[in-house]
Formats: structure tokens, C-alpha cells, sequence
């Protein structure tokens, strides 16, 4: 998560458009269309047996995604809920009872993962969506903290499908949990291992965990990575081509790779332990201080403006030229786009083939002493206005046209969306 310096009718798509575009089988989606209740149904009385296909437990089952937006306040670390599907505010988790304020370190489609000097706090927002292969199934539930992890000075917090890895700077303390005894309750650790005090991050990636590793005593950030095995052994001889690049800033996993930011380009490493150093493009405006994770592709803003769209299959770039530096982006689910905002408030939409940008306008008053936040999902934009307190929803396919507004209320500093995932 980028975090440099952070209205009308919504036309929510109907219950029976939405299901058709979410459900990969259209007889799933027309289906749901017939249903006469344009909410969601108990998971218990869904079907005519006791146990019904994809039940849940304590949850209810839907006919479509169940969106929640989530918003952290940049004075009391907060959050606040609302369904999208609505507009309403939702009742939210306690508020923190820590000195420091929260920061959202990222959000896995689900779960809120926010630090502050000594803690990392778990957040089940209750929406989830569960794939079957050829068809998905959608529950909502009550928000709930899920617990808190002690540590030295919580950094870096990564989430993939299986796995949460949180990387502690005061004492380079990698834990890792599994992700679905997140959704019951539960915070257990499945490894634990020290790599050694310094702001670095762990990132789960094939039944391995890749880190970065101190540098020199002379050095703020990192210029290598190690890989550790699942029972949180050193297994660097796993790891071959290239593991070192100067300042390790930044990283993001994605399907088949994870990337780390450095000073000269984009470390990466595939799904055979193999990594790669990739330069930044030459016509990039300084270096990557963070990667926003697509499914295959991640957005680099670059520190003096522009922003990159990487691909670690080919290894090619694209740059999008911007007016001045982003301070959040967002990959859309399906890689073909990213949503971004400059310092100035100018929210920009980039073909992620061509880095053409597509659409661009002022989207919030810029120059604030807490940025805005963007979001991006299947059908809308949604960039957070810390001063005004609310969340615009935009839709990105029709020149960032506001679609609606969100009021959240404070003054939030960073937003998600879950449910889809």
C-alpha cells in the first residue's frame, strides 16, 4: 500500500447484472435473476437438504457479491463500515485502545490487517465470496476483531490465498498464520523465525516464505532476499539467479511471482525459485518506493511522478505519464486497468496494455495533510476524500464520473473493499 501523503443517486448495478457478470456460468447468473429476494438467504435454508452445497457456518448465503467499503480514520485508527450494496453504515469492531493510531497496512478481500508501534489488529469485515471453479458462492456475516499479534514495531503485513505473513522491524520477526483459521476465529502460528532487526517484509509464495535479510550496518534497507521452507528452516539453496538489488522498498505477490521495489528496478522471483533483477524503464521518473499487486501484473509509482505497469512474465514495462506523484493505486481484479491518484487530487485511469491513460480528472481537493486512498473493483473506483470525510465512488469506464458519495465521517486515510475475494 502506497501511502506517500493522503458524491447523487448511486447506480448500483441490479442483483440480476451483477450475478451475471461475477458468476463465471451464466446459467448460475440467470438463476439468481429468477430469485424473488434481491438479498441474501440463510445458508441454512438455502437448499432442500440439511447441509447445503458451499454452506457456511454461521454465515448467510447470497445471490451476489456482499461489498463492504472500509475506511481507517488518519487521527483514532478507526474503522468504519458500510454496504455497498446499500449505501448504510454498519456496525464496526471496537475501536483501538492503544496510544498509537492505526495504520491499514493492506487488505486481503476480507480481512483489515492495521499496526500500530506494537500490534498487529486482524479484522474479519464478514463478506467473502468462495470460489467452486465453475461457480462462486457469497456470504456475509458480522464484522468481527479477529485478535492481535504482538511485536517490535509491526511493518510490512502480505496475504495471499492461504497464508498471512507479518514482518516485525524491531526484531525482523517473521509469523506466519493460516488464512482460514482467520475466518474462524482464530490466530495460530504456522511458522516463526528471525531474520534480524530491520524494516524489511516477509511474503508467503509456494509453501515457502521469501524475505529480505539485514544489510550492512551502514545500510537503512535491504539489498537481498532469503527463502525459508514451511517449517520456517533457512532454504536459501532453493533459491537461484539473482536475490540481491540495493534498497528493497516495497513488494507484492502475485499468482505466479513476487516482486520487491528496489533502487535500480524490480526484483522478481517465479514459481521456480528462480529471481530476476529488472531495470525501471528509462523514461521512469525515479524508483518505486511500493508495488500494488495485480493477479499477474503490479503498478509502480514512481517517486518524482508517472507510474510504471509491470509485467514479470515478459518483463516488459509500461509508463503512464501523470501530472504529479502518485500516492495510491489500484490494479483491477482482472489486470486491465489501474486506478491512481496524485498528490494533487487528479485521479487517472491507465490501460495497463498500453499505459495509455484513458481517463484522468480532479477527483479530490489535493494538498491535504492526509492523502487520499483508491480502491478498484470489477465495476467502480472508489478514492477516499480525508477532508471532507466521505468515499467517492466513480465509474472508471465513463471518465471517472461520480457515481455517488460515501460519508464515512473523520478523516480517512486509507479504504478498502471486501467481499469479492
Amino acid at each position: 500500500m502506497l501511502q506517500r501523503r493522503t458524491r447523487a443517486r448511486s447506480p448500483v448495478p441490479s442483483r440480476c447484472l451483477a450475478a451475471v457478470l461475477a458468476i463465471p456460468s451464466l446459467v448460475m447468473g440467470l438463476a439468481a435473476c429468477g430469485a424473488e429476494d434481491s438479498g441474501s438467504e440463510s445458508a441454512a435454508t438455502s437448499g432442500a437438504t440439511d447441509t447445503p452445497h458451499g454452506y457456511v457456518e454461521g454465515a448467510e448465503e447470497a445471490t451476489e457479491p456482499q461489498l463492504r467499503l472500509a475506511a481507517v480514520d488518519a487521527d483514532s485508527g478507526g474503522i468504519t463500515l458500510a454496504d455497498l450494496l446499500t449505501g448504510d453504515p454498519m456496525d464496526t469492531p471496537a475501536e483501538p485502545d492503544g496510544e498509537e493510531s492505526a495504520v491499514l497496512k493492506t487488505s486481503d478481500g476480507r480481512f483489515l490487517f492495521t499496526t500500530d508501534d506494537t500490534a498487529v489488529t486482524v479484522t474479519d469485515t464478514g463478506v467473502w465470496t468462495v470460489d467452486h471453479g465453475d461457480h462462486n458462492h457469497y456470504y456475509r456475516s458480522d464484522a468481527s476483531q479477529v485478535g492481535t499479534v504482538d511485536g517490535d514495531t509491526p511493518g510490512h503485513v502480505v496475504s495471499n490465498a492461504s497464508q498471512v505473513a507479518m514482518f516485525f522491524d524491531g526484531d525482523g520477526a517473521v509469523k506466519v498464520f493460516p488464512r482460514q483459521g482467520l475466518g474462524d476465529g482464530e490466530l495460530t502460528e504456522d511458522i516463526s523465525f528471525d531474520v534480524g532487526a530491520h524494516h524489511g517484509v516477509a511474503v508467503p509464495f509456494e509453501d515457502h516464505v521469501l524475505t529480505t535479510v539485514p544489510g550492512a550496518d551502514d545500510e537503512e534497507l535491504p539489498g537481498e532476499i532469503s527463502l525459508y521452507d514451511g517449517s520456517g528452516g533457512e532454504a536459501s539453496g532453493e533459491l537461484t539467479g539473482e536475490t540481491t538489488c540495493p534498497e528493497i522498498h516495497g513488494a507484492a505477490g502475485l499468482r505466479d511471482h513476487v516482486a520487491f521495489a528496489c533502487g535500480d528496478g524490480v526484483l522478481t522471483v517465479d514459481d521456480d525459485l528462480t529471481g530476476t533483477v529488472t531495470p525501471y524503464p528509462r523514461d521512469a521518473d525515479g524508483r518505486a518506493w511500493s508495488l500494488v499487486a495485480g493477479r499477474d501484473l503490479v503498478a509502480a509509482p514512481f517517486e518524482d511522478g508517472g507510474l510504471g505497469v509491470f509485467d514479470p512474465d515478459s518483463g516488459e514495462w509500461q509508463v503512464a505519464e501523470t501530472d504529479a506523484p502518485v500516492v495510491s493505486a489500484a490494479v483491477a481484479p482482472d489486470d486491465s486497468s489501474v486506478f491512481a491518484v496524485d498528490e494533487d487530487g487528479v485521479g487517472y485511469v491507465v490501460d495497463a496494455d498500453s499505459g495509455e491513460v484513458t481517463a484522468q480528472r480532479q477527483v479530490v481537493d489535493g494538498g491535504g495533510d492526509t492523502t487520499p486512498s483508491v480502491v478498484l473493483t470489477r465495476e467502480r473506483g472508489y478514492v477516499s476524500d480525508p477532508a471532507a470525510g466521505t468515499v467517492a465512488e466513480l465509474d472508471v469506464r465513463d471518465n471517472l464520473r461520480e457515481a455517488r458519495s460515501i460519508d464515512v465521517g473523520g478523516h480517512p486515510a486509507a479504504i478498502a473493499v471486501t467481499g469479492d475475494k
